[in-house]
């Protein structure tokens, strides 16, 4: 398997009264094999797109697709509204024409999970809350 299913350490002030009791074991995620057998597909075949526009027009046009790439990726929503649908990143790789679980399975109104709360978002995102991956602040109870 892969290194990521290891136990992580705490190393950061946890807030209790904020976020609950502090537990390692479930910020664990055991990765299914289909889920790694798709983002491994999803690396080689933007790698050999990439190739693909090297060879047919130089060195600059894989060197554009990725800055537009991390531009559009940029666009975000603040959290707790709505999720960010990164509608031109979606569009520039192609993904608007797939139908995934993603896009009919995890719905906001769908959920029964409590609304995110908007301040222990924004302070996570800024680097204020101090523990990285707590399950609280990323709206999961």
């Amino acid at each position: 398997m892969e290194a990521e299913a290891t136990l992580p350490f705490q190393s950061r002030h946890h807030d209790t009264l904020r976020l609950g009791l502090a537990s390692l074991k479930e910020d664990v995620s055991v990765k299914h094999p289909v889920e790694v057998i798709q983002r491994e597909h999803r690396q080689r075949a933007l790698a050999s797109q990439q190739q693909m526009l090297r060879d047919l027009y130089g060195v600059a046009a894989p060197a554009k697709a990725q800055i537009e790439a991390q531009i559009l990726s940029k666009f975000t929503r603040l959290p707790g509204a709505a999720s960010s649908s990164l509608l031109g990143l979606e569009s520039l790789t192609g993904e608007l024409d797939e139908f995934k679980y993603e896009s009919y399975l995890g719905l906001p109104e769908v959920s029964v999970l409590p609304p995110v709360d908007l301040h222990s978002q924004m302070e996570l995102k800024c680097g204020m809350l101090g523990a990285k991956h707590d399950r609280m602040a990323r709206g999961i109870l």
